[in-house]
């Protein structure tokens, strides 16, 4: 898909409210009807690693847009400190995210934001700090599970627990282990368990 109009790279965001073309880099099958899309703005040759052009906070979104189809506001699922992609998990749910399921690496789409509010991360500070989430519900925390772990020394114990109805449901399992290391005790649960 091309023409999704927008700016170059090389301008700054100024107004969120303006679209820019995005390219897929990357399409990563998390589950069944669950993709995350590792998009780079246009004109940024390999991403935007350190130019500042994209910055976001823990708990923003972006507006996706398909031409002929329309927009759909989706969480930023990625680190805050590494802004050369910007990762969106997506479910399935509508006519934007199944048409979002058709396109493929090197495919373009419309991108506007970053817009809301930002997870209140510095409250947290001193605190012990309790992640809930279930689902697709994950995919916004991440870049707040990212912020607390690196900034670990400023925050008591760290506790996500995620749900899902099946044990092959949860998502993200493979940053389990590497989140258990860096400090947050991470505890699963499941509606229908399985032997292990």
């Amino acid at each position: 898909m091309t023409g999704a109009g927008g700016v170059s790279c090389a301008t700054p965001i100024a107004d969120p409210w303006r679209q820019r073309a995005a390219r897929i880099r990357r399409v990563i099958q998390e589950l069944p009807g669950v993709a995350t899309y590792e998009l780079v703005p246009e004109g940024c040759a390999g991403g935007n690693a350190g130019s500042g052009l994209w910055p976001f906070h823990a708990g923003q979104f972006n507006m996706l847009y398909l031409p002929g189809i329309g927009e759909s506001a989706i969480s930023i699922s990625g680190n805050p400190a590494q802004i050369d992609v910007i990762p969106h998990t997506v479910r399935q749910a509508g006519n934007v995210t199944n048409s979002l399921a058709k396109l493929r690496e090197g495919d373009v789409l419309g991108l506007r934001g970053p817009f809301g509010s930002s997870w209140p991360m510095d409250r947290c500070t001193g605190h012990d700090v309790v992640l809930v989430a279930g689902g697709i519900g994950l995919a916004p925390l991440r870049p707040a599970i990212y912020q607390l772990l690196a900034r670990r020394a400023e925050f008591g114990e760290l506790t996500l627990i995620v749900g899902s109805r099946e044990p092959q449901l949860l998502l993200y399992p493979s940053e389990y282990d590497a989140w258990r290391a860096a400090g947050l005790n991470v505890v699963t649960t499941v509606d229908r368990a399985d032997d292990s």
